[in-house]
């Protein structure tokens, strides 16, 4: 790398360290494409997917490798992780710029660099699936992407963002998605879009996280979609606020996607959102925010509902964080889960009309077939059936722990060449690496 392909960037604040993890989507962990003590640059490529699925992961501070190694992941265990340690620079590679991008120049600035919606799925990818695209909706009813990117001075790059994926899949039209009270939004959206025939704002009454693609493209469309399936076969593709802000930097400023805004609320001192280097720790962003306020009982990162509880906060923050929620211990419920009563409240809530209280009951006695039985995959993690559970169950971690399990099966009987559910020959996703919440299960 010469001086030539070197340049300065303004930022108050260099990062000691970050620890890097390799697997930030859906697909196989990248290969690293460094070696310990090789100096990188802001922006550097240090990781290279070997499957469809896969984006290459990029350096987000300028310094030398000191390890790759395995390190806490914030929702899979530990993966193979690249730590860099700073040099106390700002330096970064040359970043290529572009006014007026054809097509072809954006879906390969996609590619390069590693943009992924909040559920892991790669944009490349979707973009290149080979199915028809003819409209592009971006979900602005989701509270924590919106707290975090939907300031005033990012909607005009957020309609950017908007433009340049329509224009890379040839869809025929665009729409907003916001909720309905969300009045100060749907205004400065309409305020950007005063030319803009082809885009729309549609307004939802719910929040739809990144779990609900499925319920938020029907609701939009009235086409139906199985859990086995996604937007792209009702000819949708769905993004986020998060994801158009870094389509609109990969392309038109060639800035691969190295930093995310987060959203810190709860037992902090000054919570906020704050601009965050992908693999900065947990604990960094909480010490930025004036740290604790009190003694922490627990951290969630991306929702309290559905979001993931992180084990300790020296976890780093990845492509997919977008809200870290700390509570206090006083906040934190203790209660001991008592038996179902059999009140339905949770059929009541339950967006996709299963029967979340029963498929729990037989995922605590592990009786996972019966689970399978009654559609546990078509679950959206929503977390409204643990909100309304008069007995405290702890109905969405029996779910997530049934699918988990069911998935480890079905990876069997693929590896034993025994294909399909288990009751049907029928492929499905869920053979496949599946992510919820933007974490991989």
């Amino acid at each position: 790398m010469t001086t030539e392909d070197v340049k300065k960037v303004e930022d108050k604040e260099v990062r000691k360290q970050v620890v890097i993890p390799l697997l930030q989507h859906i697909g196989t962990v990248c290969e690293p494409t460094v070696d310990k003590k090789t100096d990188v640059l802001i922006g550097q490529k240090i990781g290279e997917g070997n499957d469809e699925f896969s984006v290459p992961v990029h350096s987000s501070i300028a310094g030398h490798v000191v390890a790759i190694e395995d390190r806490p992941h914030p929702i899979c265990g530990s993966v193979p992780s690249v730590i860099i340690e700073s040099n106390e620079t700002n330096d970064t590679i040359e970043f290529t710029t572009s006014k007026n991008p054809s097509k072809e120049y954006i879906i390969s600035a996609l590619k390069d660099s590693g943009v992924v919606e909040l559920n892991g799925y790669s944009l490349y990818n979707m973009l290149t699936s080979g199915k028809l695209i003819d409209t592009v909706l971006i979900n602005l009813s989701f509270s924590g992407d919106v707290s975090s990117n939907c300031a005033p001075e990012n909607i005009a790059s957020i309609i950017e963002g908007m433009n340049l994926l329509i224009k890379a899949s040839d869809a025929q039209q665009g729409a907003f998605v916001i909720q309905e009270d969300d009045k100060q939004l749907i205004s400065a959206i309409e305020s950007g879009l005063f030319d803009e025939a082809d885009i729309e704002i549609f307004t939802v009454e719910q929040n739809y996280s990144p779990s609900m693609a499925n319920l938020l493209t029907y609701e939009i469309t009235g086409m139906q979609i199985p859990n086995t399936c996604t937007p792209l076969d009702a000819s949708v593709l769905l993004s986020s606020a998060s994801s158009a802000l870094a389509v609109r930097k990969a392309v038109l400023e060639g800035i691969p996607q190295i930093t995310v805004n987060v959203t810190v609320t709860g037992a902090v001192h000054n919570p906020g959102v704050k601009n965050v280097r992908i693999g900065t720790s947990i604990k960094e962003v909480i010490d930025s925010c004036g740290g604790y306020s009190g003694e922490p009982g627990k951290i969630i990162m991306n929702g309290i509902f559905s979001g993931t509880a992180l084990s300790t906060d020296e976890v780093p923050v990845i492509k997919s964080t977008s809200h870290i929620i700390v509570q206090s211990s006083d906040e934190v419920l203790h209660e001991i889960p008592g038996p179902c009563i059999q009140c339905a409240r949770c059929v009541d809530v339950c967006p996709v009309n299963i029967l979340p209280g029963r498929i729990a009951s037989f995922a605590d006695m592990g009786m996972h077939d019966e689970c399978f039985k009654l559609h546990v995959n078509s679950c959206v993690e929503c977390g409204r059936c643990v909100y309304v559970c008069p007995s405290s169950r702890h109905i969405l971690q029996l779910i997530r722990y049934s699918k988990t399990i069911l998935q480890q099966l079905l990876k069997y009987e693929d590896e034993t060449e025994s294909f399909g559910c288990l009751s049907c020959e029928t492929p499905c996703l869920a053979s496949t690496p599946f992510i919820s919440n933007g974490g991989i299960l």
